[in-house]
C-alpha cells in the first residue's frame, strides 16, 4: 500500500499538547479522517451547494476521466454508497470509502485547468464554468431536469494552466453573478445580463504574461469588489485593479511583496468605516515562512510632499510590433482630457475617455488607417472638441477624425499633401488662436514638412512647405516647441544618426534652420530620439526648457538670443551606469525649486532629485517601478485651474499614468510566522473559520513532509500559534504502484460538508479526499 492514513487520535494528542499553552486561542478539535475515493489526476477541490438542498457538496475536476466529479452530500437517513472491490487487488486494502456522498459525473471531454460553480444565468441553480484545452472556457448550465447544457465562450483568452484563474462574484452590485478569467495575456470580465446571459467580456491586457492567483475582494474599503492577482515578475508581484463607482475597473497597479510560493489568502477585506486596511497572507518562496501584510495608504514625506507614485499601468493591446503613438485632447467635449493610442498593426485607435472621478478605465477602440505611426490632437474643426490627426505610412495619408454625438470616432478624412507622412504634430503654429497641423513627409529621397490650416471657407490648405536638406535617412520624430521663448512655436525634427534639426519661426511665419548656425552646439542634441526630449521649468522662471535625457543624466537646454544652445542645468543619476530615458520637472506644493524625476531604464526605477543649498540637484529617493520602453514623457495639468499635475510615461506597448494629487497604497509587512516543527517549511496556506467563532484560522501545508498544521490567533499575545499538526500519511518505500504527485497533500479547503453546522477540513491527497470533521 502506498500510504497508511493516520487516524484522528494522533491529531487530538497534538491538539491537547498545545491547547494548554495558549488558552486565549481557540481550540481546534478534528476527528476522522473520512475517506472518499477519487481518481489520481484531480484538482480544484471546492465545496458548493449544487442541488439547492442547503448542504455543501464537494467538486473536483477529474482529468483522468475528463469529468467534473460532484459528490452530493447526503441528508441524514439517505443510503450511502458502498465502495466497490477490485478484482485484481494484489495487496490488502481496507475499505476507505466511508464518506457521506452520492457521486455524479459531468463529462467535459477536455483537460481542465480551473473550475468554479455558481448561478450564471439567474435561475437559482448552480452552474459550472471551467477553463481547459482545447476549449479555453466552457459553461455548463444546470437544467431543471438535471442535465447540463454546454456553452463554449469563444471570446475567452488563452488560459493559464494552473488553478486560481477563474472567480465568481457580483461585481457591479446588480444581484447577478459575474465571471472573471485571468488568461495568459489578458484579464476578461463576463458580466451577467438581465436576461441571464454572459455578455461579451470587458478585456484588460496584462502588463506581464502568466499572472496567477486571481482573487476578488474590496481592496480600498469602498464596498465594491476589486481584482487582485500575482505576477511572476521578480519585482512588484502584487497587482491590483480598483473598481470605481461606475462599476468600471481601472489600470493595473503594482506593489512590492516578497517572492511567494503560494497564492494569496485574504484575512480581511478593507473596511473604510473601521479604518482597517485589507489584510493578506502568503508563504514566502525562500523560507517557507508565512508573511502577513496590509495594503495601506501610502504616507506623505516629512516635508509634506506626496510620495513618488507607483505607475498605474495601461496596456491597450495584447500584441503588436509597431510602437504606439499618443495624443492628448478632450475628444468628447466633456471638459476632461482624454488619451488616444495608435495600434498600427491592428488598423485601429484606442481612446481612454477620462471618467468623472478624473481617472481612466478601459479603452474604446475605433477603426482607422492601417500602419498609423504618428498621432496629434487639437480642435481642427472649431467645434470646441479635440479632433484626432492620424498619419499612415502605408496608406501615405494624413487624416482627421472626430468623435460624433453617439460617442464614436469617425473614420479619418484625408488632408491634402503628397508623399509618405513620417510624423505629425498640431498646435497654434501661426499664433492666431487656431490649430495648424505640421506634417513631416518624404518622397523619392526628398524630405520636407508642410504647415496646414483651414481657410475662410473651412477647407484645409498648405500654408507653407519647408525643405529638409542634407539628411541621409528619413526623420522619425517631430515636435512643436517654443525653443527661443519668443511666443511662437518652432519645429524640431529628429533623425537617426543625426543631430536634432531646429527650425525657428520668424515673425512672418517663415522658418529658419537654427541648427545650421555656428553656435548651435549640435553635440548637445546629436543622435537624439524624440522620445528622449521633454520640457519643463526647472529654474522656476516661467520659461520652458528642453529636457534632453541621455546616458546617466538629463540636461535642461535653452536657446539664447544668438541661436546658440546653452545648458541651464544638469541632473545626474545616482549611478553613472544608469540609462536615463525620460525626465519630468514636478512643481513642488509649497513653491520654490521644482523637483526632477528621472526614469532609469536599466535600473527600472524612478530617481527623485531635489536642489541642495548650493542649488545642485541630488538624488534623494529611488523607487523600483519596472520596465517600460519610452517613446515620450508628458506632465499634464488637470483639475480646476490646472492646479493638479499628472505624469505620463508613454511606452511602445503600454503607458504609465501617475496622478500626483491622488493617494496610493503600500504593501506593508506586519508580521511573519515560522513553525517550531523541525524541518517543516510551508508551501501553501488556506484561510478559513475552522472553529466557527467568526475569526480566521490558517491551515498550512508542507507537502514535502505530508504535514498539516493549523494556526489560530492568540489575542492575548497578539500572535499566531499552532493549535494542531499531524502527518497525513506514511510512505511505504516498498510500494511499486502509482504514487500520485510528488507533493501531497496538494490542496485543502475549509467547509461544512458533514451537515452539522461546523466547518470541516478537507484535503486532496493521492486518489482521494480526506475529510476531518470538526468535533
Amino acid at each position: 500500500m502506498s500510504s497508511s492514513l493516520l487516524n484522528g487520535r494522533l491529531g487530538a494528542v497534538c491538539l491537547l499538547a498545545v491547547a494548554s499553552l495558549h488558552a486565549a486561542a481557540p481550540e481546534v478539535a478534528l476527528s476522522g479522517p473520512e475517506v472518499q475515493k477519487l481518481d489520481w489526476n484531480t484538482r480544484v477541490l471546492q465545496a458548493v451547494d449544487m442541488n439547492g438542498d442547503k448542504l455543501l457538496d464537494v467538486l473536483v475536476a477529474n482529468n483522468d476521466r475528463s469529468t467534473i466529479d460532484i459528490l452530493y452530500q447526503l441528508k441524514p437517513g439517505e443510503a450511502r454508497e458502498v465502495a466497490t472491490k477490485s478484482a485484481n487487488a494484489n495487496r490488502w486494502e481496507p475499505v476507505v470509502e466511508d464518506a457521506r456522498f452520492r457521486r455524479e459525473r459531468v463529462t467535459t471531454g477536455v483537460t481542465m485547468y480551473d473550475l468554479v460553480a455558481g448561478d450564471l444565468n439567474g435561475d437559482g441553480r448552480a452552474d459550472l464554468a471551467y477553463s481547459g484545452d482545447p476549449q479555453a472556457l466552457t459553461v455548463r448550465y444546470q437544467e431543471e431536469e438535471g442535465t447540463w447544457r454546454e456553452v463554449k465562450l469563444s471570446e475567452a483568452p488563452g488560459p493559464i494552466q494552473s488553478p486560481g484563474s477563474l472567480r465568481l462574484a457580483d461585481l457591479n452590485g446588480d444581484g447577478r453573478t459575474d465571471l472573471v478569467m485571468l488568461g495568459l495575456k489578458e484579464l476578461v470580465v463576463f458580466y451577467q445580463s438581465e436576461a441571464g446571459e454572459l455578455a461579451s467580456p470587458q478585456r484588460f491586457p496584462l502588463a506581464d504574461e502568466n499572472c496567477y492567483g486571481l482573487e476578488l475582494f474590496d481592496v480600498d474599503g469602498d464596498g465594491r469588489p476589486d481584482i487582485v492577482y500575482l505576477s511572476n515578475s521578480p519585482r512588484d508581484a502584487f497587482r491590483v485593479r480598483l473598481q470605481n463607482a461606475q462599476a468600471q475597473f481601472g489600470p493595473e497597479q503594482a506593489y512590492s511583496i516578497k517572492s511567494a510560493r503560494s497564492t494569496l489568502q485574504v484575512l480581511a477585506p478593507a473596511d473604510a468605516k473601521a479604518k482597517q486596511p485589507a489584510r493578506l497572507v502568503f508563504a514566502q518562496q525562500r523560507t517557507g515562512q508565512l508573511e502577513f501584510f496590509n495594503l495601506e495608504t501610502a504616507k506623505k514625506g516629512k516635508d509634506g510632499a506626496a510620495p513618488v507614485l507607483r505607475p498605474r499601468v495601461f496596456t491597450p493591446r495584447t500584441s503588436g510590433k509597431t510602437p504606439a503613438s499618443y495624443a492628448f485632447g478632450d475628444f468628447n467635449a466633456d471638459g476632461r482630457e482624454d488619451i488616444a493610442v495608435s495600434d498600427a498593426d491592428g488598423a485601429q485607435v484606442f481612446i481612454y475617455f477620462r471618467q468623472a472621478d478624473g481617472g481612466f478605465t478601459t479603452a474604446e477602440r475605433f477603426p482607422s488607417f492601417a500602419d498609423v505611426r504618428s498621432l496629434a490632437a487639437g480642435d481642427w474643426t472649431g467645434d470646441g472638441r479635440a479632433d484626432l490627426i492620424v498619419a499612415s505610412l502605408k496608406e501615405q495619408s494624413v487624416g482627421v477624425a472626430s468623435v460624433n454625438a453617439e460617442g464614436r470616432l469617425d473614420y479619418p478624412q484625408p488632408l491634402p499633401g503628397t508623399g509618405r507622412p513620417l510624423a505629425v504634430a498640431a498646435g497654434d503654429v501661426m499664433g492666431k488662436g487656431k490649430l495648424s497641423i505640421v506634417v513631416l513627409r518624404e518622397e523619392k529621397g526628398k524630405r520636407w514638412f508642410d504647415v496646414l490650416a483651414r481657410n475662410s471657407e473651412g477647407a484645409p490648405v498648405i500654408l507653407r512647405t519647408v525643405e529638409l536638406t542634407g539628411l541621409k535617412t528619413d526623420p522619425r520624430g517631430l515636435r512643436l516647441i517654443d525653443a527661443n521663448q519668443d511666443g511662437r512655436l518652432d519645429v524640431a525634427v529628429f533623425t537617426p544618426l543625426d543631430s536634432m534639426r531646429l527650425f525657428l519661426q520668424n515673425a512672418d511665419g517663415s522658418f529658419t534652420d537654427a541648427s545650421a548656425g555656428a553656435g548651435f552646439r549640435k553635440g548637445l542634441v546629436d543622435n537624439l530620439d524624440a522620445s528622449a526630449v521633454s520640457s519643463g521649468d526647472p529654474a522656476g522662471d516661467g520659461k520652458q526648457a528642453l529636457l534632453v535625457s541621455t546616458g546617466g543624466f538629463t540636461r535642461a537646454l535653452s536657446l539664447d538670443a544668438k541661436g546658440a544652445l546653452t545648458v541651464i542645468d544638469q541632473f545626474n543619476a545616482r549611478d553613472t551606469t544608469a540609462e536615463i530615458t525620460a525626465s519630468f520637472v514636478i512643481p513642488t506644493p509649497k513653491g520654490g525649486r521644482s523637483e526632477v524625476l528621472l526614469y532609469d531604464r536599466k535600473g527600472e526605477q524612478f530617481q527623485r532629485l531635489r536642489a541642495n543649498k548650493q542649488g545642485v540637484y541630488e538624488v534623494v529617493d529611488a523607487v523600483p517601478v519596472g520596465r517600460i520602453d519610452v517613446v515620450g514623457a508628458e506632465v499634464r495639468a488637470t483639475g480646476k485651474g490646472g492646479r493638479q499635475s499628472e505624469l505620463f510615461l508613454l511606452g511602445k506597448d503600454r503607458f504609465w499614468w501617475m496622478p500626483l494629487d491622488r493617494g496610493d497604497f503600500t504593501a506593508r509587512s506586519v508580521e511573519t510566522y515560522t513553525t517550531d516543527l523541525p524541518e517543516i517549511n510551508y508551501s501553501d496556506v488556506i484561510a478559513g473559520d475552522l472553529t466557527d467563532d467568526g475569526k480566521v484560522e490558517l491551515v498550512t501545508l508542507d507537502p514535502d513532509n505530508s504535514v498539516v498544521e493549523v494556526l489560530a490567533r492568540d489575542e492575548s499575545s497578539k500572535a499566531w500559534v499552532s493549535r494542531v499538526h499531524f502527518k497525513v500519511f506514511e510512505t511505504d518505500d516498498h510500494y511499486q504502484g502509482r504514487r500520485g504527485e510528488a507533493l501531497e497533500p496538494r490542496e485543502a479547503i475549509v467547509a461544512d460538508v458533514t451537515g452539522d453546522g461546523k466547518k470541516d477540513l478537507l484535503l486532496l491527497v493521492h486518489d482521494r479526499v480526506l475529510i476531518y470533521p470538526q468535533k
